[in-house]
């Protein structure tokens, strides 16, 4: 599965469930990733909504509107948010209500819609329902399904789903990066000595010979105890 070189994880905070019918975005939160590792590089921001947050919209993620109104309005980040997604293939769960939020605060502004400003956006909630047909899907889920820990999530907020769905995404796509070996210049590679007794072997230390059993256990659960190497023993 080729991926763009540089991709944002996205997620949105609302004031209630419908953008055509009035409901505002009240925070903004991504994350960065690059060649399948995260950067640490993130963008996040709460909004003034200029308008009250829906009760049960306040619920899941603990803002209302009071707690809003000394926030910038989405005009005054919007160029720090195109900038830093610009270029970039986004990674959104459920793509279609935050991008549908997104698209409609960018029309009221005349600056065109999400699409125009990234190389492709990925609904990860289809990803995994593709992946995991008949099953529970939401994040929490997939946290517990990819062992991604989430004891921090105790509200809903932008950031934190992002960086959670930054690292369920790169557990949900692991090993289906390239694997051909052809693409690689073994003109740029050091020489092979003649004598290979003179190679120093470098033993595996105790964590990180952890480390590669608890991936081992992960990529077996993911593929429900069909992996090669158990074939072979």
């Amino acid at each position: 599965m080729p991926t763009a070189r540089r991709q944002v994880a996205l997620d949105t905070e609302t004031t209630g469930m419908f953008a055509d019918r009035g409901d505002r975005l009240i925070s903004v939160g991504c994350v960065e990733i690059e060649e399948r590792k995260l950067t640490k590089r993130t963008f996040y921001q709460l909004i003034n909504p200029e308008r009250e947050v829906d009760e049960e919209a306040a619920r899941i993620h603990g803002y209302t509107w009071d707690k809003l109104k000394g926030q910038p309005l989405f005009e005054d980040i919007v160029d720090d948010f195109l900038a830093f997604i610009k270029g970039s293939e986004l990674l959104i769960h459920n793509a279609e209500f935050d991008v549908g939020f997104l698209d409609m605060e960018l029309t009221r502004l005349g600056r065109g819609k999400l699409a125009d400003y990234c190389v492709n956006i990925v609904d990860t909630l289809q990803l995994a329902k593709t992946m995991r047909p008949g099953q529970r899907n939401n994040l929490d889920a997939l946290c517990s399904y990819y062992g991604v820990n989430n004891t921090d999530r105790t509200l809903h907020g932008a950031l934190i789903d992002a960086q959670l769905l930054a690292q369920v995404y790169l557990a949900m796509t692991r090993g289906q990066e390239t694997l051909d070996i052809a693409s690689v210049d073994v003109s740029t590679l050091p020489p092979m000595p003649s004598d290979t007794s003179v190679l120093r072997v470098v033993k595996a230390s105790e964590a990180e010979l952890s480390a590669h059993a608890e991936t081992l256990a992960k990529i077996d659960k993911e593929s429900k105890g069909q992996t090669v190497w158990k074939e072979a023993n």
